[in-house]
């Protein structure tokens, strides 16, 4: 089936019917008048159609600087509206320079080495095909641009590899995703330069896996799209499913494929063992850099709203600190005696009461129990010097 050429190719227009064709073999395309695209001729093929298209965008820019193959993705992505495919290849030729194309992976490596994007293999029609996991994105922790730039790298990559059909395959992963995952701001950001630096690359989106609650959404949401989109959107339910566009030799085996790739930073092309090391350090130096004033912060908020009352000078209290020791952090003249059974005491006879008040001196100034010798202040016998006392006595 043959893609259709620009429109009025191939028939004179009503009004040369049976006369030649308006414009004259050797005569400037681009002088043709605003809003025609390219001029009309009788009796052309499909490749000559398109080869003149072609040729007629290639003379509005300088020599060397689109080719043809250039030329026609942006005549087709405007409908060989020549004047539109002009200005979109204006456009993107100011955007690559100001992007920094091709893009250098030293400046996005950070996001490169998620592995939530790369190129990997090739599905049945020969398209190159580039997986992206929804589940390793992570809004809170990327950084915008650096995250842009890596999908443009892949992008880049992809369109490198494309020499056989010139289109790609997009394999959107969804396993594991959860509303965390999902990047908005990503998306709003990429697409525009996809969709208008990138025209006619697009071969078809696998979404894997969706289930009831997906495709009855896309039922809906599909008819929002233009044709075109919405015939490269493709669900997918299951593995078998997949298997029908790509195949098992060349899919993964995460969905049932035989290929046993695992990305790393071998698969970036372009990155050295001494740039993985650079960006090691910067790593290290960043969260060195982060806990640093996470702490600073930490001693302003303590110095800005100091604890009323408590004296940090005294050690906190340990837990199982048994009764009769004083409460932390109050002072001396306030510190209530415990009563505390004492070792050698009466029963029933509890301390508290000042030294001088005890019942060892009590015992001492009511001399020796009846019918028994003296004793000591602990229930043994008394020292000697008492002992010579109460001999005296």
């Amino acid at each position: 089936m043959q893609r259709p050429g620009p429109p009025g190719y191939g028939a004179p227009p009503p009004q040369q019917q049976g006369g030649p064709p308006a414009w004259q073999p050797g005569q400037p395309m681009h002088m043709a008048p605003a809003g025609q695209g390219p001029p009309q001729q009788w009796g052309m093929s499909q490749q000559q159609q398109e080869a003149a298209g072609a040729q007629a965008l290639m003379q509005r820019f300088s020599p060397g600087t689109v080719d043809e193959a250039l030329a026609k993705r942006f005549m087709s992505a405007r409908n060989w509206d020549l004047n539109k495919a002009t200005q979109l290849l204006f456009d993107y030729l100011q955007w690559k320079r100001s992007f920094g194309c091709p893009v250098d992976p030293r400046t996005c490596m950070t996001e490169l080495l998620k592995g939530k994007t790369f190129v990997h293999g090739t599905d049945r029609v020969g398209n190159p095909v580039i997986y992206h996991f929804v589940r390793k994105q992570d809004p809170s922790t990327r950084d915008l641009q650096e995250a842009v730039r890596a999908v443009v790298f892949w992008a880049e990559q992809a369109e490198k590899s494309a020499t056989a059909t010139g289109k790609v395959t997009v394999c959107f992963v969804r396993a594991g995703a959860t509303n965390a995952n999902s990047d908005l701001g990503l998306a709003k950001a990429i697409m525009p330069i996809l969709a208008n630096n990138f025209p006619e690359r697009l071969d078809r989106v696998l979404v894997y896996p969706t289930g009831i609650g997906y495709r009855a959404a896309w039922a809906t949401f599909q008819w929002l799209l233009d044709p075109t989109t919405r015939k490269k959107i493709q669900p997918v339910s299951d593995q078998y499913e997949l298997i029908q566009y790509i195949a098992p030799e060349q899919l993964l085996a995460e969905f049932g494929g035989h290929n046993q790739f695992q990305f790393s930073a071998a698969a970036i092309p372009g990155l050295n063992w001494w740039d993985l090391e650079t960006v090691e350090k910067e790593q290290r130096e960043k969260q060195q850099r982060k806990d640093a004033e996470e702490q600073q912060r930490q001693m302003q908020q303590m110095q800005q709203h100091p604890v009323v009352g408590r004296n940090f000078n005294v050690p906190r209290q340990p837990q199982g600190q048994p009764q009769g020791q004083p409460q932390w952090g109050a002072p001396p003249q306030q510190q209530q005696p415990q009563q505390q059974q004492r070792w050698g005491a009466p029963q029933g006879q509890q301390g508290g009461a000042p030294p001088q008040q005890g019942w060892q001196q009590q015992q001492q100034q009511q001399g020796p129990p009846q019918g028994g010798p003296p004793r000591g202040p602990y229930g043994g016998p008394p020292p000697p010097q008492q002992q010579q006392q109460q001999q005296q006595q």
